[in-house]
């Protein structure tokens, strides 16, 4: 393999959570931030994020970092979809939201949190769309928006690079994420992710790792394909199953109306309806609503 996978918890720690410049450009694209609002400098804090109460819950994220402007940003890398993911990614953002108070500042000046969440997966098919942006808005009214946490969702799977003509460099981290895949093997490195200096420098880092790195990435994918041929079991599994149940209840069916042709008959030529039941197995009721 040329490039180790971007995807994977080592590599995109790696690249967007020690190389500042290239979180800069990932979250410039992915908030599609401008002029003014664009971020010019960055200062990485732990990945743990600590409950502001005790006996609460602590969670670790792949990057946090604030900006120059005050701002905090939570940056997730999350290879499956599970149904609680929105609300670990809420209370991650309440938590640090909850940080921002100080005694005596007013309410106005306190700054955002953003919680960017790259999916290997979807999670909404009712939508070939694959970027997601939450607020708090009131409802009927989308434009009246509560300011302070805003949370956007990409899924990958469901990229397609002629989508993105007016957004070019959230088209090429995202064809970054997607050009390197571990599970087939396919690499689709273009020339035109090789003529940008930040992706270039992204996919440089993807193909040196430290001997530590390689463990850990190797060990990823190792309980991946555990867990793929553990799924894959299942499926079959289940689907033997299905099949065994298929074909009993076919031969259940087909026997019951055996039993009701016999019974038929055996009622036509005036047979009691005990002898019926004996021969049959069917009840005096069935017997009985018999044409």
């Amino acid at each position: 393999m040329q490039y180790y996978d971007p995807k994977t918890d080592v590599v995109f720690k790696k690249v967007f959570g020690e190389h500042k410049n290239l979180a800069i450009s990932l979250l410039n694209a992915v908030l599609q931030l401008d002029g003014k609002k664009r971020i010019k400098d960055l200062e990485y804090l732990p990945s743990e994020i600590l409950p502001i109460m005790g006996g609460k819950r602590s969670s670790a994220v792949d990057v946090r970092c604030q900006d120059s402007y005050g701002d905090y940003f939570i940056v997730e890398m999350q290879m499956y979809w599970s149904s609680d993911f929105l609300r670990r990614v809420l209370y991650n953002c309440a938590k640090v939201y909850a940080t921002l108070y100080n005694k005596g500042e007013e309410h106005y000046k306190v700054k955002r949190v953003f919680s960017v969440n790259i999916l290997n997966d979807i999670y909404d098919n009712d939508t070939a769309n694959n970027y997601h942006r939450f607020n708090m808005s009131e409802i009927g009214n989308p434009k009246r928006v509560i300011e302070g946490i805003e949370i956007l969702c990409i899924e990958l799977p469901k990229f397609k690079p002629e989508d993105y003509a007016q957004r070019k460099m959230l088209k090429l981290w995202q064809e970054f994420l997607t050009s390197i895949n571990a599970k087939t093997g396919k690499e689709t490195v273009t020339d035109e992710l090789m003529s940008n200096a930040e992706v270039k420098e992204a996919l440089d880092l993807c193909r040196n790792l430290t001997d530590e790195e390689r463990g850990y990435y190797d060990g990823f994918w190792g309980m991946e394909f555990l867990r793929n041929d553990r799924d894959k079991t299942v499926r079959e599994v289940s689907l033997a199953e299905g099949r065994a149940e298929g074909r009993a209840e076919g031969r259940a069916e087909g026997e019951k109306q055996k039993a009701i042709e016999t019974a038929r008959m055996m009622k036509a030529d005036g047979e009691s309806i005990d002898k019926i039941m004996r021969y049959t197995g069917l009840t005096e009721s069935e017997i009985n609503n018999l044409n």
